[in-house]
């Protein structure tokens, strides 16, 4: 690496939490894991948005990492009206009362005639037809449940501060792509990048700049300039490159892009196998974080993007539910050696802590990064 992209790497690694010091940070997000800590029934869990953040809280002061994600805790709401447009099964009333909500996506609920509808008028006003086909809401609610999740989110951080926690990000948003994914089923969205691309592309022109423009006004209002940007049906094991340029990286890069414009930084959360797409995000923008969740390849991530991203992960969620404490220490001391001496690393689960992990086994990953 030259120089000055040692300077500019530094730099915009300044601009994040956690990473101002030589030791190895740890940073996690969950949600029902800390239900299942605390002895909360996941419906209280997901009705009660004081209980969610209070246990969410004391779980991450438990464990001793050092930082959270973000601290807006989602909710059926956020979920349905952002990342992922599926009826979700509820705990205590669709599913037994202590397992964790459930999302239907092999049910379709963005139809062939919506992709003229969002091209046309975007991502927020489609929200009004969207909602009420799998949903409770009705259209003319949603002004207040958007200013209601917003109040929300404000008491979220207010807690999260006073407990004086790092938060790295202040929105979350999920990629164009994964959204038409979910809602017209992976089988029917990934035939209509054969049938009809160019319906496909227009709708996710007419997506963009709202995401875009949300997640910006999100951030700034909570005060925290980066956002989290989650892509799970992109990745390299589930579509091919050319589906791949064609269909998700220009949005992405156009994502990225606008959000640096802004000055905010970017998370990229990248679930599934993207190692096949790594070379890809060599042209991203210095300074990027990648979080993965156990399948991308994070050594050979290293040597291809060490120059200008931050690698956070990547415990497997197996290891941490059924693993010892002993192997979670093996693991983290492997990933640690193999990327931390090369590559800027944040060590932390692959995607969040699953809701049967240990903590022990937590406190595994913890209790490592600040041996070495």
């Amino acid at each position: 690496m030259s120089r000055e992209l040692h300077k500019l790497k530094r730099h915009f690694a300044a601009k994040w939490p956690l990473l101002t010091t030589k030791k190895v940070p740890v940073a996690l997000y969950f949600d029902f894991f800390a239900a299942a800590r605390q002895g909360i029934s996941p419906r209280l869990f997901i009705e009660d948005p004081a209980v969610k953040r209070n246990a969410v809280i004391k779980t991450f002061l438990e464990t001793g990492a050092d930082g959270f994600v973000i601290g807006r805790l989602p909710s059926p709401f956020s979920y349905a009206a952002g990342g992922f447009p599926n009826c979700i099964h509820l705990p205590g009333c669709d599913l037994p009362e202590h397992s964790m909500w459930q999302f239907e996506e092999s049910k379709e609920t963005i139809f062939v005639d919506d992709y003229d509808f969002i091209a046309t008028y975007g991502w927020n006003r489609f929200l009004a037809r969207l909602l009420p086909r799998f949903t409770n809401f009705r259209a003319v609610e949603l002004p207040e449940l958007f200013q209601r999740s917003k109040e929300e989110g404000a008491r979220d951080l207010a807690a999260w501060r006073q407990k004086n926690i790092p938060l790295m990000c202040g929105a979350a948003v999920t990629a164009p792509f994964e959204v038409l994914c979910a809602g017209r089923t992976m089988f029917k969205f990934f035939e209509d990048l054969i049938i009809r691309p160019e319906q496909v592309i227009n709708a996710l022109e007419g997506m963009v700049s709202d995401f875009i423009e949300g997640a910006i006004e999100a951030a700034r209002f909570y005060g925290i300039p980066a956002v989290v940007i989650t892509a799970h049906r992109s990745g390299g094991n589930l579509i091919s490159p050319r589906h791949f340029e064609q269909f998700a990286l220009p949005f992405l890069r156009k994502m990225i892009d606008m959000f640096y414009r802004a000055e905010i930084n970017v998370m990229l959360h990248l679930d599934c196998d993207w190692t096949e797409n790594l070379p890809y995000l060599r042209d991203f923008p210095c300074g990027l974080i990648m979080h993965t969740d156990g399948s991308t390849d994070l050594t050979r991530a290293g040597n291809l993007l060490k120059d200008n991203f931050i690698l956070m992960g990547d415990v497997p969620a197996p290891i941490l539910a059924r693993g010892s404490p002993e192997e979670v220490e093996e693991y983290c001391i492997n990933l640690i050696e193999k990327i931390g001496s090369e590559s800027q690393l944040i060590l932390s689960s692959g995607c969040d802590v699953p809701m049967d992990a240990g903590i022990e086994n937590v406190r595994a990953m913890v209790r490592v990064a600040n041996r070495l």
